[in-house]
């Protein structure tokens, strides 16, 4: 079973599955935006899509609460910028360099993952 909660003490959100974290979305809220930093997936997790989820249910509270959205992470710009219903999260000054990063180098994108874990 997934279950996906925003760890407000953490400043995450945790992708649940069967009891266990098995993703994360960490984020800062400065300022009435809401930047979604990095995200990070367990090695041990084959969930198909659970990033994704987590992605889009943080985008949907983003939403709820009326937050514009700063993508640094490069699975969210992924997402942003193939479902654009979400581009409206996304300061307008901030649309061009989106479609710019999302999608960059396959060695670009290995590294900000080592980075980031």
């Amino acid at each position: 079973m997934q279950v996906i909660t925003n760890n407000f003490g953490a400043s995450q959100y945790d992708a649940y599955v069967d009891g266990a974290v098995a993703a994360s979305l960490h984020y800062q809220i400065q300022d009435g935006e809401m930047w979604l930093l990095w995200t990070t997936v367990s090695d041990s997790c084959e969930v198909e899509g659970l990033a994704e989820r987590l992605i889009r249910d943080a985008l949907a509270d983003a939403h709820k609460r009326r937050l514009a959205v700063r993508p640094f992470c490069h699975e969210v710009r992924k997402i942003i910028s193939a479902h654009p219903v979400y581009l409206k999260l996304v300061p307008a000054n901030e649309v061009r360099r989106l479609h710019l990063t999302a999608v960059p180098a396959p060695k670009e994108t290995k590294e900000l993952a080592t980075a980031a874990a």
